[in-house]
């Protein structure tokens, strides 16, 4: 059973002299060859050296000593890095609660520290009082997560102003020592200068040499050894500069009664003060206006609509931006766009009632309007004198057996039926709208000399026409 007390003062001397301790020419107490290997009957040796562990903060760490033939001896601890005794055979010396030993059988003594910090960290002596007294070392290592310095490093924000340096710093603590890394809480480049960008940089200080608006943001700095958790600082840089004005559109127009949206895009740091004027008074929301205003990070665009243009809403109109470095503006010239409306082109198209054989009384002449609003009706057509001949036709007749055009724009029936009910070739002519004579009058020159060469040829075509229309 353990247990705990002070040992008597002999005891204590005996086991903190110099010769107890037995170090060697290193400071480092370590058991010989022959404390493994002595073969005297009843003589303590090691079993095994003691193995060292390793632990992390709050954790328990366990050292064990195998010591055989120890039966008439006793086995002691000692922390040799705090020159202290913590615990002799089953009693435990030291006034810290955390520590205590148990017997595992006859041979093995085991150290047992919970909670473990790190000053716990260090040389641990198991030592046998014999005569010479042996003793042999393990070393426990405490592993402690990385924790940063905030009284050393940067604080939360750094403000400088464009085209300044700026230095942002971090340093942490940690078993085994923390790795230091700066990357950019947005992901994008850090900007080391001008010829230099990386997405991540190693070491406890950044330096950043002519910082742009670009460079502005947060900055993590990440401490890191091995040993959970992982812990980071963010600083934010702010970079200030005056304010600039950008007017995506400087010309813009738009029909009376409708509304139109004016665009204003700035750029500042501090946040500048955007407002709109026109002709020299600033513009509120109310009725007329509307003022919207979309935020990212040091950019800003203010929106200005205005509704139900009249003539009085055109002209010039001013967007300025002002914050405590500087002040600037820009304009756009608003117009109004005037609509011409113009009337359809006049379409006509015959329609008939039968699309296989279309009667001259079945052909009529549509207007998407009516006639008097392209002015006058059409006056009637004056075909030419005297007679065209006409192959089977017969003769086609003369202006005097040719009734005028309607009035309406209309043909009239201008055409006959042969002996067998078949129509005349005259009737080709009437179905698109114009007699024969009108055809040959605007036509007739050019068609006479285009078929010159083949005038014999010309009643063969006759015939043709004839022998296709009475077919259809």
């Amino acid at each position: 059973m353990q247990r705990r007390g002070s040992p008597n003062l002999f005891l204590l001397l005996w086991l903190l002299s110099s010769t107890a301790f037995g170090t060697d020419a290193k400071g480092v107490t370590s058991a010989s060859p022959n404390d493994y290997t002595s073969s005297a009957p009843g003589t303590p040796r090691f079993g095994e050296p003691v193995a060292n562990f390793t632990a992390a903060v709050g954790k328990t760490a366990r050292l064990s000593c195998k010591v055989l033939n120890s039966t008439k001896f006793k086995v002691a601890w000692f922390h040799m890095d705090r020159k202290m005794l913590l615990t002799i055979h089953e009693t435990v010396v030291t006034r810290i609660p955390r520590f205590s030993v148990t017997q595992d059988g006859d041979d093995v003594w085991t150290l047992h520290i919970t909670s473990v910090n790190k000053d716990d960290r260090g040389q641990y002596m198991c030592q046998v009082n014999t005569e010479p007294i042996i003793s042999q070392i393990g070393y426990l290592d405490v592993v402690v997560p990385p924790e940063i310095l905030d009284s050393s490093s940067s604080t939360s924000s750094v403000v400088v102003q464009e085209n300044g340096n700026a230095t942002l710093s971090c340093h942490a603590t940690g078993n085994p020592p923390p790795h230091i890394s700066w990357v950019r809480e947005d992901q994008k480049h850090i900007t080391i200068d001008k010829r230099k960008k990386v997405t991540r940089y190693e070491g406890t200080s950044l330096h950043l040499r002519s910082v742009t608006r670009s460079d502005m943001g947060a900055y993590l700095c990440i401490a890191s050894n091995g040993v959970p958790p992982t812990v980071s600082k963010r600083t934010e840089l702010s970079v200030q500069f005056s304010p600039t004005v950008v007017v995506p559109n400087q010309l813009m127009s738009a029909p009376l009664g409708t509304s139109v949206t004016l665009r204003c895009r700035t750029e500042a740091f501090p946040k500048a003060v955007t407002y709109w004027r026109y002709q020299g008074n600033m513009i509120m929301s109310n009725e007329k206006y509307s003022l919207t205003e979309e935020q990212e990070h040091y950019r800003t665009t203010v929106m200005l609509t205005v509704n139900h243009l009249t003539p009085d809403d055109f002209g010039q109109y001013k967007c300025s931006s002002r914050n405590s470095f500087g002040e600037t503006a820009d304009t756009v010239q608003l117009h109004e766009l005037k609509v011409q409306v113009t009337e359809p082109q006049r379409e006509e198209y015959i329609k008939g009632t039968d699309s296989r054989e279309y009667g001259v009384n079945d052909v009529e002449v549509y207007s998407p309007r009516k006639e008097e609003s392209y002015g006058e009706p059409l006056p009637p057509t004056d075909y030419d004198s005297g007679s065209v001949s006409g192959g089977y036709g017969g003769v086609l007749g003369n202006r005097d057996s040719h009734p005028p055009r309607n009035q309406q724009g209309s043909p009239g029936n201008y055409g006959s039926r042969g002996s067998d009910g078949s129509r005349s070739p005259q009737n080709i002519y009437s179905l698109f709208g114009m007699s024969a004579g009108t055809c040959f009058r605007s036509y007739g020159v050019m068609t006479a000399l285009a078929l010159a060469p083949t005038l014999l040829l010309w009643p063969r075509v006759l015939v043709a026409l004839y022998t296709l229309d009475a077919h259809r």
